[in-house]
C-alpha cells in the first residue's frame, strides 16, 4: 500500500563467510495485488540491480539474494529473492568483507547528521590504492549503481512503485515503545559515493593497512 516502508537488505558470499548491507524503500503507487509489496520490491531490486552489483564486485565475492522486509503497516510476509549466485565480473581477489566502499545517502527533511550510509563489501584488491577507491571505478562502475538506486523501482508484474529512502532512528524512538515510521521517514535526494574505504564493524574510515 502506499506509503508502507520496507527495508530491503542485499547479501553477499564470499571465502570468510556471509555479508550484507541494507537499506530502506517506501511504496508510491499501489500494486493491484495483496500481500505480494514485499515480493514485488524484491523482484524488481533483484532485476534491475543485479548486474550492476556484480559489476562492482571481486570475482571472490558472490551476490546470492535480496531480502524485503516490511517494517510498517501492515503486517507482510517478508521475501528473499534468491537466484543462481552470481559471481563479481572483477578478476581477482576481494578485500575482507569488513573493507567497504562507503555510499552516503542524503535527505533534506531532517538534519544534515541524519543522512544515511550503506556499507557495501566485496570492494576489488586491484581497484584501491592506500585505502582509496580507483578514480575511473568511483566514477563509472559505481556512479552507475548509485544513480540506479536513486530512481523509482517499479513492480516486475503489477503497478507498484518504490522509492529509496531512510530512517531517522531518533524520529522513530523518540517516545518509546510506540515507533513513529512514517515519521521517520525520509526519502533519498542525492547519494555520493566515499573514494575513502570504510571499516563496516566500527562505522569508521580509516587507510586499509593502517594501525588501529
Amino acid at each position: 500500500m502506499i506509503d508502507d516502508i520496507f527495508r530491503a537488505t542485499f547479501h553477499f558470499e564470499d571465502p570468510s563467510g556471509a555479508s550484507s548491507t541494507s537499506c530502506y524503500f517506501q511504496q508510491t503507487a499501489d500494486n493491484s495485488s495483496t500481500n505480494r509489496d514485499a515480493v514485488e520490491l524484491a523482484r524488481a531490486l533483484e532485476d534491475e540491480l543485479d548486474s550492476l552489483i556484480v559489476a562492482v564486485l571481486a570475482s571472490t565475492f558472490w551476490f546470492t539474494a535480496v531480502e524485503v522486509r516490511k517494517v510498517y503497516d501492515f503486517a507482510e510476509p517478508f521475501w528473499l529473492e534468491s537466484s543462481a549466485p552470481q559471481p563479481g565480473t572483477v578478476v581477482g581477489p576481494g578485500l575482507p568483507s569488513n573493507c567497504c566502499v562507503v555510499m552516503s545517502l542524503n535527505q533534506t527533511t531532517f538534519g544534515a547528521k541524519s543522512n544515511a550510509r550503506m556499507f557495501w563489501p566485496g570492494v576489488p584488491e586491484s581497484k584501491t590504492n592506500v585505502g582509496t577507491l580507483d578514480a575511473t571505478f568511483q566514477s563509472t562502475e559505481w556512479a552507475a549503481l548509485r544513480d540506479r538506486m536513486l530512481l523509482p523501482f517499479n513492480s516486475i508484474s503489477d503497478t507498484g512503485v518504490y522509492s529509496l529512502g531512510m530512517i531517522s532512528q531518533k524520529v522513530l524512538n523518540a517516545t518509546p515503545p510506540a515507533k513513529d515510521w512514517p515519521g521517520a521517514f525520509a526519502f533519498i535526494t542525492s547519494a555520493n559515493v566515499n573514494p575513502i574505504l570504510g571499516i563496516q564493524r566500527r562505522r569508521t574510515t580509516r587507510v586499509v593497512g593502517s594501525v588501529t
